[in-house]
């Protein structure tokens, strides 16, 4: 099954406070008797976004099973270092950052959080912990003139 995933999140608008209380809402534990479903991912490794007009937010999370196999600092420092973000935080468990906008270099979060997932995801499939993108479908449409009646 899934064992890490990226996305990003529009509310936080770039705070990392913000950002690190999704991260706990989608860990928390799911209350059997809620309303609507939320929280329960906390064994699933993620890296979230936030872009806001300052700057874009970064959190990433490994759950302790995951660790051995992935380090939170070096996933979250890869990241960044490509987009010339700044760690904030580093942990074994949780690790934030940020890039701050910079018009004069063309640096706009909205702009760069794309890429910076894919960067994400890309450092994962390296370490063979996130599916490969794979084109060539094993599976087949079939039209009518393929069955003779």
């Amino acid at each position: 099954g899934l064992q890490f995933f990226c996305t990003a999140l529009d509310l936080p608008d770039g705070d990392v406070e913000l950002l690190i209380e999704s991260l706990k809402a989608m860990n928390a534990e799911v209350d059997p008797g809620a309303e609507e479903r939320s929280g329960g991912s906390g064994h699933i490794g993620k890296m979230i976004f936030s872009a806001g007009p300052e700057q874009l937010a970064v959190a990433a999370y490994v759950p302790e099973a995951k660790q051995p196999e992935l380090d939170c600092k070096e996933w979250l420092g890869t990241v960044l270092s490509n987009f010339g973000g700044k760690v904030i935080t580093e942990g074994k468990e949780i690790s934030t950052g940020c890039v701050k906008t910079d018009a004069d270099k063309g640096v706009f979060p909205l702009k760069i959080r794309e890429p910076m997932i894919l960067e994400a995801n890309n450092f994962l499939r390296k370490k063979g912990l996130f599916p490969e993108d794979n084109d060539d479908d094993d599976d087949y449409v079939f039209g009518d003139d393929d069955f003779p009646s």
